[in-house]
């Protein structure tokens, strides 16, 4: 099955923006606050904190997955980028002072990125940090995968197992893309 690189990003989007909606629905107390992070938070406040940073860390990620995908011509989006990226060093502080080592792992992988992105640093390394970004999500989002899949609840365990299953195998498509078709220029 071959997945291209915009309809793989596509994917990861839509998924993200499916997750945010299930976070949603848990701070709008529709679904029970048990139906994240493996059924074990215990409480609804944490549910809250944790629903809440996973919501922005999501957020974040949409437009440097679609800078990585080729949904967007970063050359075209600097000024947008450029916000970005402080918006991302301000996230990364407040991450750091939440105590979520992870949460500044996962948005330090884009870091570089969007700063190629904004034109900060060459846009002839887009493609190096594009795969890197890629491949540390695709090991992330397997770990979560794995989460999911011993979480207590059924509905983390079935839809959310599936959820970032599918976002995985898109990752692993969109990293290797990225990695094949540097392969294919430098022939």
């Amino acid at each position: 099955m071959r997945i291209n690189r915009k309809n793989a990003g596509k994917g990861i989007i839509i998924l993200n923006l499916f997750t945010i909606c299930v976070f949603l629905l848990v701070i709008l107390k529709i679904l029970p606050y048990e139906s994240i992070s493996g059924g074990r938070l215990e409480s609804y406040d944490a549910a809250v904190r944790t629903a809440t940073t996973s919501i922005v860390m999501m957020i974040y990620g949409i437009p440097v997955i679609a800078a990585a995908s080729g949904l967007v011509r970063v050359k075209a989006y600097k000024k947008f980028y450029i916000g970005w990226l402080f918006f991302a060093l301000i996230l990364m502080a407040v991450l750091f002072f939440e105590a979520s080592i992870m949460g500044v792992i996962v948005v330090s992988f884009g870091v570089p990125l969007i700063a190629v992105a904004a034109g900060i640093i060459e846009y002839k390394q887009f493609k190096l940090f594009s795969k890197i970004y890629l491949w540390l999500s695709f090991v992330f989002v397997c770990l979560n995968t794995l989460g999911n899949l011993l979480g207590a609840t059924w509905f983390e365990k079935i839809i959310m197992g599936l959820v970032t299953l599918v976002q995985a195998i898109l990752y692993f498509y969109l990293a290797r893309g990225i990695q094949k078709r540097k392969s294919q220029n430098g022939q």
